[in-house]
């Protein structure tokens, strides 16, 4: 009885409503039928169910017209619950349905919930599927949205065409490939799960094809320019569309405070765009796509476009863990954004990334593609301007010899986190269009060392100097500033590159490429037999005058890659992973690039042409190794070493026509300053190392203050500067004697050189 009287107490609820509710038609001439809602239940949490609406959910019959009945009462009776809850089934639908309230040309401001049963983001039943029968429009309309919830859903699109894609062709196909020439494409109605403010003034449409198809009627003559706020999307799971998230692809405003919270958004073609400027404060958090996807986060390519650019999302937390062939798209022309904690597996590149308003990244793990062979390489990792990268891992998985991230040709901030190689930042065009990257205390935790550390460390050492975070040897780079101190504490160190790591080898001639796309291999025949005498397995091969690929055609690559030498026979190179750009036949300038790490320093003999250096002293270089050595041409290594003899033998000869004796050899060449109480001569006596070139200052009566980088002493005065000319590891003096000069002294002592 009390049951019934309940249900009979609402009925007059929903009568109340339907008599003394604003009558306001949800699209052009209609209203809903609120006549024919003799019952309405009312479950926990105050809200309407859609199954009182007429809905089914079973998947066979068309529950569009009791949804969209359902959403329109609500909209429609102030009075209502606000929220539409959908129990577990799936809903097949053969019409969007639509969030708006319009009186005459005017759209008025809607609020409701629609609600599924759970989290349809990991939910393996139980949960509420919303499909639509159509692939020219969108599942959910929201047109001047107040303060709307769409939780616990699932939106399944029509467009499969991500589930037929293997790793290779997400990663390589364009994106006007990712079509199956049926699903809707246009950027100003894409396709799309969820669309903020699909509609605005006809007038504004430069072509009429350009509105969405069959809505037409709902591009209001005269009607306002402001869109939708507060809309949160949460637990929901979007899938197969042109756009899973759209933010405006029409000419509205606002579009603000749009979330899009704990949600999968996979197997979309762009998974989240935005279209205009005045996006502002939209926060995508704890988002999952685990399907093949193009681009997971666009504001580029959709939307009028109007000169300020688009907003941009505030990102974090993202979990990348398929094939996803870039991250973002986005152009930050007058507003800024960011992304942070972004996790990533299987991803091919970052991205276009950047603009005048600058963009950030702090705390995210990237892990790109698996570049085993077989595998393509990306025609870049990450291209813009003014972005900076705050203690982010970008890691080639699972980082192969001669794999090297391409961050040539940008402007962007490296500050902290690390890598695993050190990345290519050579610009071949050497131009001030395209600066390179800039490094500050970025770690290489695969090879050792820090790039860009202006805050020295101190390294206690005995032996060789095993770089500044004593875990292997450092990149040479400019700005690198390292200490150390004997661990006896007799002397001290500061070292500081003035050069970069990268080095550059212009290859002979234009070789012709011949490519197997099958296999992403390539080989060529070198332009001059000499070429052979620098190139080996491993090598990074490069190119210039290509532009890149895909959406970025107009863009021109001041470096772009070729692929990793895997063998070299006679007069030809085989390549490794080859990059998508390089076709058959393709003619170009090569060059060879690899990278120097700082290594102690040796001293010893070469005569005119000759590839042999007599009369070693100090630390080998290893067989394939390439010390910095300035007569030799760029790219010579080691071919072999007798440490008895003392000889090191290399693949080129001393092509300076003049021989060199007692030369200090030493990677990167930097500036070195040392610090002690000893004359050098007792140095040498104890062992010490004094290093050619250094500058050595002597103290009296000091303690080392090895807490300041210019290490300034405790006590005592400076009494005398030397310059080192020639090289002792360890007091090693052999066959190359010490040899210094005597500068400047406290005591005003004349210069004397010994």
């Amino acid at each position: 009885m009390k049951t019934v009287l309940v249900y009979i107490f609402f009925a007059l609820v929903v009568a109340k409503a339907s008599l003394f509710g604003q009558a306001v038609s949800p699209r052009p001439n209609s209203r809903p039928d609120s006549s024919a809602l003799s019952i309405i239940r009312l479950p926990e949490g105050n809200a309407l169910n859609v199954r009182s609406f007429g809905a089914l959910g079973n998947g066979s019959a068309d529950d569009h017209d009791a949804i969209q009945k359902g959403i329109d009462y609500i909209l429609n009776n102030d009075q209502s619950p606000r929220t539409l809850f959908f129990p577990p089934g799936t809903y097949r639908i053969s019409k969007p349905l639509l969030i708006a309230r319009i009186k005459g040309n005017t759209y008025l401001q809607s609020t409701i919930n629609l609600v599924g049963p759970t989290s349809a983001k990991n939910a393996s039943v139980g949960y509420a599927t919303i499909e639509p029968d159509f692939n020219n429009t969108f599942a959910i309309g929201i047109q001047l949205g107040k303060g709307i919830l769409i939780r616990g859903l699932a939106i399944i699109g029509k467009f499969k065409f991500p589930n037929t894609l293997s790793y290779i062709q997400v990663d390589t196909l364009g994106f006007s490939e990712w079509t199956d020439r049926t699903v809707r494409q246009n950027t100003r109605s894409p396709y799309s799960g969820i669309v903020i403010d699909p509609f605005s003034d006809a007038s504004a449409y430069p072509d009429p094809s350009d509105m969405y198809p069959g809505l037409t009627n709902y591009c209001l003559k005269g009607m306002g320019p402001g869109g939708s706020t507060a809309v949160q999307i949460v637990d929901c799971s979007i899938r197969n569309f042109i756009v899973g998230v759209m933010i405006t692809p029409s000419h509205q405003q606002n579009g603000e405070l749009i979330d899009v919270l704990d949600c999968d958004i996979s197997y979309n073609k762009v998974g989240y765009a935005m279209g205009q400027a005045q996006s502002k404060e939209c926060h995508v958090v704890r988002l999952k796509c685990w399907g093949p996807t193009h681009t997971l986060f666009d504001n580029v390519t959709y939307g009028f476009q109007r000169g300020d650019g688009a907003g941009v999302p505030m990102v974090d937390g993202v979990n990348i863990a398929s094939a996803v062939k870039q991250l973002c798209n986005i152009l930050c022309s007058s507003f800024g954004g960011s992304f942070r904690n972004v996790y990533a597996e299987g991803l091919f590149r970052l991205g276009f990334a950047g603009g005048n308003a600058g963009l950030s990244f702090s705390d995210c793990q990237l892990d790109f593609s698996s570049q085993d062979a077989g595998l393509p390489y990306p025609d870049f990792y990450v291209q813009g301007n003014r972005v900076t990268f705050r203690d982010c891992m970008l890691r080639i998985y699972p980082g192969i010899p001669g794999m090297r991230l391409v961050l040539s040709g940008t402007n962007n901030h490296f500050d902290g986190g690390c890598t695993n190689a050190p990345p290519i930042t050579i610009n071949i065009d050497n131009n001030s269009t395209y600066p390179n990257p800039v490094f500050h205390n970025m770690t290489m935790y695969y090879s050792g060392g820090i790039l860009g550390n202006s805050n020295p460390g101190i390294v206690n050492i005995n032996a060789h100097l095993d770089g500044s975070n004593g875990n292997g040897p450092d990149p040479v780079y400019p700005g690198n500033t390292y200490s150390y101190q004997h661990i006896a504490g007799h002397v001290a160190y500061k070292f500081t590159y003035l050069n970069n790591y990268d080095r550059l080898v212009t290859l002979s001639g234009k070789p012709v490429l011949h490519v197997d796309k099958k296999k992403w291999t390539a080989f060529f025949k070198v332009g001059a037999p000499t070429d052979i005498n620098w190139l080996k397995a491993g090598d990074f091969i490069l190119t210039a005058g290509l532009n890149y690929q895909d959406q970025f055609r107009k863009l021109y690559a001041p470096t772009y890659p070729v692929g990793i030498i895997r063998q070299i026979s006679h007069d030809t190179v085989y390549l490794d992973n080859l990059a998508i750009g390089i076709h058959e036949g393709t003619t170009l300038p090569l060059w060879m690039d690899y990278f120097v790490n700082e290594k102690a320093a040796f001293t010893g003999d070469i005569a005119a042409g000759s590839n042999t250096i007599v009369n070693v002293q100090g630390v080998f270089p290893e067989v394939g190794e390439r010390p910095d050595i300035p007569m030799l041409a760029i790219g010579t290594y080691v071919i072999g070493t007798d440490q008895k003899n003392r000889t090191i033998t290399f693949s080129t000869g001393n092509m300076t026509g003049q021989s060199y004796k007692d030369f200090t050899f030493m990677n990167g060449y930097p500036n070195i300053e040392m610090y002690g109480t000893s004359k050098p001569e007792a140095l040498q006596k104890n062992g010490e190392t004094l290093f050619g070139s250094a500058d050595y200052y002597r103290y009296d009566n000091a303690t080392l203050n090895t807490n300041d980088a210019n290490f300034p002493f405790r006590k005592g005065l400076q009494t005398e500067h030397y310059k080192i000319y020639n090289t002792n590891i360890g007091g090693e003096a052999t066959l190359h004697k010490l040899s210094y000069q005597l500068l400047s002294s406290g005591r005003q002592d004349p210069p004397a050189k010994k």
